[in-house]
């Protein structure tokens, strides 16, 4: 016998050593990176970091930090890095250490007050018009709009991508969720929500960064655990991936996307202040800089919109909305220096070009939220003492005597009657409640039940009310505090597959389910050519 438990024994360690292994040689098979801004060493997130002469690439996290797989530099390949207003560099790949953090600096461009436009060879009609013209704000925002249906796909394309979401909270991940994704997207001339489709290639929830069971939880605005101050999130009957999908003003052009910005092509002009910034560029691609403003009430939002100088298509969208009622300072990721720091959601929206057209690149949504957390200071237990005729009421924490030797600070209930109390002693973390003439309270039997918020289906043997008693750290008994979390999802391109149409008899992941709940999985022969680009650890 004794020998079986040490085999059992033998074979765990085993067996965990092995799963170790396992673990860490997929994070070893990683070279890891950072991007760093060459002037002030600032982090550049949503670079766009490609593999010379491949299909394949992926984006730089929100702190300029990325992952490729270890295999790709055995291959010799090229990285070619680019991002909106730096010149773009190219990286060997074997001068990339292993086991370390590579860091790249790439070099900011120098930007000009935007002028007159730069026309290509090929000119359409529209263009012709603004030949050697200076341009306005409003003018380059609505020729932009006007000519989505020339610089976007109406045919069907399909993409494979890394999609994450995950909260932060004090600068810390959790609840980190990864999955590899098929979309197969039918066109611009189709409503997105209704025609685009999904395959799940893999899932995972990511237990190296912590879980917060508090947070996970869905929004509760009924009994306010969980919500996002002043402002509600509408899934609209969507997953996690859906809702993000729909928060992409550019494909839903033709639909009502969110709040201030409503219908892209009929409400952005309409809604917003517009302002011509200096222009930058990506990839040697000069691009007007529009800078968009939208101030209501007690509400800010501020974006900016990157259009191509030559043929109008936009390149990016970045939106942030924000909550005047709170000025303190903070920056987001892309509105840097804001005077509001109270956000509410952030959208960045980026698209690439192949051919002559623009596809999907990333986006990433986030919101904030408060949760309240349980209370730091609560009774755990109430018991009546019948030889030394009192209730004694235990908490979790010391007891300030001040504070819990005032009677008026409980109301208590036993069998439905009030008990008047007569003199409170404290003892630890136990308050001794002696009762006023009531001597036949001790002739019945030991009390089972207890609570302290009373709900009309529930009848406890005693309740008790406790307002304004502290304990020794000064928290006041069962109040709850909130904590402000962000929400994140986004999804980055990896490969773009274009005139593609969905397979015929394919499993397609169900929109209004979430993505972690029994959604079917289509495994893929070549899998480990994508990877999932997880955050890096602070």
């Amino acid at each position: 016998m004794r020998l079986l438990v040490l085999t059992k024994r033998v074979l765990a360690i085993i067996v965990i050593w092995f799963l170790t292994s396992i673990a860490y040689a997929q994070e070893n098979n990683f070279i890891e990176g950072k991007l760093l801004d060459a002037t002030d060493e600032t982090p550049i997130p949503f670079a766009t970091i490609k593999v010379k002469n491949k299909s394949k690439g992926l984006i730089s996290n929100m702190d300029g930090g990325f992952k490729i797989p270890e295999k790709l530099k055995t291959l010799g390949d090229t990285l070619v890095i680019s991002s909106i207003g730096y010149t773009s560099q190219e990286v060997l790949l074997s001068r990339l250490k292993k086991n370390e953090l590579n860091t790249i600096r790439l070099i900011p461009k120098v930007e000009t007050l935007s002028t007159v436009i730069i026309i290509g060879s090929k000119k359409n009609e529209r263009d012709k018009r603004y030949e050697g013209k200076k341009l306005s704000a409003r003018t380059i925002i609505k020729t932009a709009i006007e000519q989505i249906p020339d610089n976007y796909p109406f045919d069907p394309f399909s993409y494979v991508g890394y999609y994450r979401d995950y909260q932060i909270k004090e600068k810390t991940y959790v609840n980190l969720n990864e999955a590899i994704m098929n979309v197969s997207d039918p066109g611009f001339g189709y409503q997105d929500k209704k025609h685009t489709r999904v395959q799940l290639h893999t899932y995972k929830r990511n237990t190296n960064f912590p879980i917060d069971t508090i947070s996970s939880k869905p929004y509760d605005y009924v009994n306010k655990n969980k919500v996002i101050p002043n402002a509600t999130l509408d899934g609209q009957g969507g997953n996690e991936y859906t809702i993000l999908r729909l928060h992409d003003a550019i494909r839903n052009y033709n639909i009502d996307s969110y709040d201030f910005m409503n219908r892209f092509d009929e409400d952005l002009i309409k809604n917003h202040r517009l302002k011509l910034l200096p222009e930058t560029s990506i990839d040697n691609i000069e691009l007007y800089v529009v800078n968009i403003v939208k101030t209501q009430e007690n509400y800010k939002a501020e974006g900016k919109v990157y259009v191509s100088k030559n043929d109008f298509k936009i390149y990016k969208l970045e939106y942030a909305v924000f909550d005047k009622r709170t000025p303190k300072k903070k920056k987001t990721a892309s509105i840097k220096n804001t005077k509001f720091s109270n956000l509410l959601y952030e959208i960045i929206v980026a698209y690439q070009l192949e051919g002559a057209k623009m596809y999907p690149s990333y986006i990433s949504f986030n919101n904030s939220f408060k949760v309240l957390q349980p209370p730091k200071f609560k009774p755990t237990d109430l018991v009546i003492n019948h030889q030394k005729k009192r209730f004694e009421l235990t908490f979790n924490n010391a007891l300030e005597i001040k504070s819990t030797t005032r009677k008026n600070n409980y109301k208590l209930f036993y069998k439905n009657q009030k008990i008047t109390i007569d003199s409170i002693a404290v003892k630890d973390k136990t308050a001794l409640l002696y009762p006023k003439n009531q001597e036949s309270i001790f002739e019945s039997d030991m009390l089972t039940t207890f609570v302290t918020n009373k709900k009309e289906e529930e009848n406890p043997e005693a309740y008790i009310e406790l307002k304004n008693i502290k304990d020794t750290f000064g928290s006041v008994v069962n109040k709850q505090e909130s904590s402000t979390y962000y929400q994140y999802r986004e999804f980055f391109v990896q490969e773009l597959k274009l005139n593609s149409l969905p397979i015929i008899g394919a499993t397609y992941m169900s929109k209004n389910k979430p993505i972690y709940l029994n959604q079917p999985i289509t495994i893929l022969k070549n899998i480990d050519d994508y990877w999932m680009n997880t955050p890096l650890k602070n």
